[in-house]
């Protein structure tokens, strides 16, 4: 049985402050549709449904945040019934340069393979062709350590994109050619989902960053208001006579002087450092704690985040609240050992909804329940 894992993990500056290209990829801001005055999509995001049946609020099950969209990969009863959603780049790509898209997604169906990307000069909803006809330049599979199907455990998709120059507009959705025969119940009336959250494309070059329009153009995308039947009419009367193409003004790349890079400390702490289903601390997890908090007091602290994990024994209430009095627990103990109001603490607890191992058996519920702190310093 292993006690403690200490990693030590340095990152340089520029993943810091990550130049992403993405409005809103963590669908946090809500966009308020002018025809219903409702919180009914996610700002910046449009999908090609036209309907407010891909945006969730569900503080807890999103992966990062409180919000996430679910997009179709089938209708129990018409084939092809796909669920794409698009948005705008915040800044054109330099042709032959290399971008990192990273997002996550998760389902309880056998689809995770299908889930393509493409990337556009112009918008998606007013496409002609159907989505067979077209060619995404990226598919999830070729990042995914596994298929696993399971609904409350979120996967990372990394893949590196070689941009051709006249992107606009990228579309995340379900481009399998052959439909799949679905088994048991849809995930929302008729259509079965996967899950999408947390997006970003960074440019691979540390020294190209946003054009200097990005936030202007964040806010017209921000405009894009019309959903439901205003959306409707305008997809029909795009759709069939396709608005000019506007070219996005190119990402810049300038010199840039490096700051000191910022390290992570993380210290990862099991379940068997705490009472038996409770999150007070028991005795033997104070020499651990003492000796990583001695080791912090030599070095310039920025924050520090702590969070809590659990297994899916019990209900999501009563692990909600495991997971987060946990993580409180261990904020308090090291708090009282660090300078007063010198350190910015964050608190919070994910109960079940990250696990590191597969619950189905005891060893991995065991490495499920767990507390673990980023210290976030300067050299």
């Amino acid at each position: 049985m292993r006690n403690a894992i200490l990693l030590i993990l340095t990152l340089s500056s520029w993943c810091a402050s990550a130049q992403n290209l993405i409005p809103n990829g963590g669908f946090e801001d809500e966009n308020i549709c002018v025809e219903y005055n409702q919180n009914c999509a996610p700002e910046a995001w449009i999908a090609n449904s036209l309907w407010a049946n891909y945006y969730y609020y569900t503080p807890g099950k999103a992966y990062d945040g409180s919000h996430f969209v679910g997009l179709s990969a089938g209708d129990a009863y018409q084939k092809a019934a796909h669920n794409f959603i698009r948005t705008r780049l915040l800044c054109g790509l330099q042709a032959g340069h290399q971008y990192q898209l990273e997002f996550w997604v998760r389902s309880r169906h056998d689809i995770l393979d299908s889930i393509g990307v493409y990337f556009s000069p112009g918008d998606f909803l007013f496409e002609k062709r159907d989505f067979k006809q077209l060619q995404p330049q990226l598919w999830a599979t070729n990042t995914l350590d596994t298929l696993y199907q399971d609904p409350n455990r979120w996967q990372k998709v990394r893949l590196i994109y070689t941009a051709a120059g006249n992107e606009g507009y990228i579309t995340i959705g379900s481009f399998n050619r052959k439909e799949y025969t679905f088994r048991g119940l849809p995930d929302f009336k008729r259509e079965y989902y996967f899950f999408l959250d947390a997006v970003s494309l960074i440019p691979l070059d540390k020294k190209e960053q946003l054009c200097p329009q990005a936030d202007s153009i964040k806010k017209d995308i921000y405009i894009e208001n019309p959903r439901h039947d205003f959306l409707k009419r305008l997809v029909y009367i795009n759709s069939r006579n396709p608005p000019a193409v506007k070219p996005l003004p190119k990402t810049v790349t300038v010199a840039r002087v490096m700051p000191p890079p910022q390290h992570i400390d993380t210290l990862i702490i099991p379940d068997i450092f705490f009472n038996t289903a409770s999150y007070q601390l028991s005795p033997k997890s104070y020499g651990l704690l003492d000796s990583f908090t001695n080791k912090l007091r030599t070095f310039t602290i920025d924050s520090v985040v702590i969070e809590g994990h659990t297994d899916s024994v019990g209900t999501l209430t009563y692990n909600e609240a495991l997971s987060r009095n946990r993580a409180n627990a261990v904020k308090g103990y090291i708090a009282g050992k660090l300078p007063p109001n010198k350190t910015t603490f964050t608190s919070r607890g994910f109960a079940f909804f990250k696990p590191v191992r597969s619950n189905r058996t005891p060893a991995g519920r065991q490495q499920n329940r767990r507390v673990e702190i980023y210290v976030y310093r300067k050299v």
